[in-house]
C-alpha cells in the first residue's frame, strides 16, 4: 500500500549520472543523452551479488554497507566498501556485542549501524541501535532498554557531531523470551540510502507474527540542526520523496502472516489534508478468494513531481497453481483474470500525482529505473535497459545489458 503526504511540490533535479553493475565485478558510468560509457570501476563482488545493499549518490559515491547479521553476509564477514567519488576508503562498521559493567548477572549490550551517503558527498550519516538485554542463565532474554543516535562524520567515519538522540521509555519486559517480538525499537530510512533534505526514523516492535508501528518522525534540516515533524500515521515502508520532504510516498505491505500472502488490499494514497485513495489492489484485480498478491515494490516520483511511476509485481510467479485465500472460495472466472495478469507481469504503472485516475500507462514485463526527465521514463525489460517516452509511448531501447532494475542507479 502506498500513502504520500503532501506538503508541497519543489521541483526535484534532473538525474545527472547513471551507474549499472556488470558482471563479473565492475560498476559503469553511462552517459545519460548518449548511453555511452564514460569510466568503469572494479568493485568487490559483493556489489554484484547484493545490489540491494549499494547506494549511490550524484556526486558517484558508492557505498555497500549490508547489515551484519544478514546471513547470506555471514560467511563473508559482512564486509564494507566505500568509494568516495575519486578513491576507495576503509570504514570501520561498530556492530558489536559485549557485556555491561555490572558484575551480578551482567546485561549484554548489542550494537546495530547503519551508514548513509549524503547527497552533497561532503559526510556520511550514521544511524545506531543499542540495545542493553538482561538475560538468565540460559540466554533468554528478559528485558532490554533501548537507545538510538544519529550522527555525522566526514568521510573517512572522523569528526563525529551528534544529530539526535532516541530514547525508549525505560526497561521493556521481553514476554516470549525474544525481546523483538514485544518491545520497541527504530528504524531509519534515507531515500535510496542518501541523506539530503530529510531522514524518518520510526519506532516499531518488529513481533513474532508481523510488526507493529507505532510513530513516525521526519528529521529535516534548520540551520545547522534537525528539526522532528512527527507525522500523522507511522510510515510502514518509504519508498520515495521529494526534493524538498513535502512529498512522501509509503508502501504498507500486505498483513497476511503465517504463511499466507493476501490477507489485505495493498492501497495507494495520496494525503493534502485528506486521504484520497489512488489504487486499491482488490478493486484493480478482485483477487479476494486467490492466495496472490499485487503489490508495489518502489516508486519514483517524476522531475517536476507532477507523476509517479512504480512497478507492480505478484506474490506468485507463474500462472501455475495458486491456491485459494483463508476464507477464500472457488471462482474460475477471477482464477483465469490472476493468471492473466501474473503473465503481463512486472508492470511499470505511471499515474498523474494530482488526480485520481487509472495509469496513463503500462509497460508491461518491465521494471521501475527511474525518471530521466519529467515525461521521460528507464525501465528494465527483457535485459536491458530501455527509455520510453510519457507523451508519444516511443520506445528506444539501449544496447546496456543489466539482469534486472536493480542493477542500475539513476541519479
Amino acid at each position: 500500500m502506498f500513502a504520500a503526504c503532501l506538503v508541497s511540490a519543489a521541483s526535484a533535479q534532473t538525474p545527472g549520472r547513471l551507474w549499472v553493475l556488470q558482471e563479473p565485478d565492475e560498476i559503469v558510468e553511462y552517459d545519460i543523452a548518449t548511453f555511452a560509457a564514460r569510466r568503469t570501476l572494479q568493485v568487490p563482488r559483493l556489489l554484484i551479488e547484493h545490489p540491494e545493499y549499494v547506494s549511490i549518490n550524484a556526486k558517484g559515491q558508492i557505498l555497500f554497507f549490508p547489515p551484519k547479521d544478514t546471513p547470506e553476509m555471514v560467511s563473508t564477514g559482512c564486509r564494507v566498501w566505500f568509494w568516495d567519488g575519486h578513491r576507495e576508503k576503509g570504514l570501520n562498521r561498530e556492530d558489536a556485542k559485549t557485556l555491561g559493567d555490572v558484575t551480578d548477572n551482567p546485561p549484554v549490550i548489542e550494537t546495530t549501524l547503519q551508514c548513509y551517503l549524503t547527497a552533497g558527498g561532503e559526510s556520511l550519516f550514521w544511524f545506531e541501535n543499542r540495545f542493553e538485554k538482561v538475560t538468565d542463565e540460559d540466554g533468554m532474554e528478559l528485558s532490554v532498554r533501548s537507545t538510538s543516535r544519529v550522527w555525522r562524520t566526514d568521510l573517512a567515519g572522523g569528526r563525529p557531531e551528534t544529530i539526535t538522540h532516541l530514547f525508549s521509555s525505560g526497561w521493556c519486559r521481553c514476554a516470549t523470551g525474544v525481546c523483538s517480538e514485544t518491545c520497541p525499537e527504530w528504524y531509519f530510512w534515507a531515500p535510496d540510502g542518501v541523506v539530503a533534505d530529510c531522514f524518518v526514523a520510526t519506532r516499531v516492535t518488529p513481533g513474532q507474527l508481523g510488526t507493529t508501528y507505532h510513530e513516525s518522525l521526519l528529521y529535516r534540516p534548520s540551520g545547522r540542526t534537525w528539526q522532528a515533524e512527527k507525522l500523522p500515521q507511522p510510515l510502514e515502508k518509504p519508498l520515495t520523496v521529494s526534493e524538498d520532504a513535502g512529498l512522501l510516498v509509503v508502501a504498507v505491505p500486505d498483513g497476511g502472516c503465517c504463511s499466507w500472502d493476501n490477507e489485505s488490499s495493498d492501497q495507494m494514497l495520496l494525503q493534502n489534508g485528506k486521504v484520497s485513495l489512488f489504487y486499491d489492489e482488490f478493486d484493480r484485480y478482485g483477487n479476494r478468494d486467490y492466495d496472490v498478491s499485487f503489490y508495489t515494490a518502489d516508486a519514483r516520483l517524476s522531475t517536476e513531481n507532477t507523476m509517479l511511476a512504480y512497478t507492480v509485481v505478484s506474490t506468485v510467479r507463474n500462472a501455475g497453481e495458486i491456491p485459494l485465500s483463508s476464507g477464500g472460495r472457488v471462482n474460475a472466472e477471477e482464477l483465469a483474470r490472476i493468471r492473466r495478469v501474473i503473465t503481463e507481469l512486472p508492470a511499470v504503472e505511471i499515474v498523474q500525482a494530482e488526480t485520481q485516475r487509472r495509469p496513463i500507462m503500462t509497460i508491461r514485463h518491465a521494471s521501475l529505473v527511474g525518471w530521466v526527465r519529467d515525461r521521460e521514463i528507464l525501465v528494465a525489460q527483457d535485459g536491458r535497459l530501455v527509455f520510453y517516452d510519457i507523451s508519444s509511448g516511443k520506445r528506444k531501447e539501449t544496447m546496456i545489458r543489466v539482469r534486472s532494475a536493480a542493477d542500475a542507479f539513476l541519479r
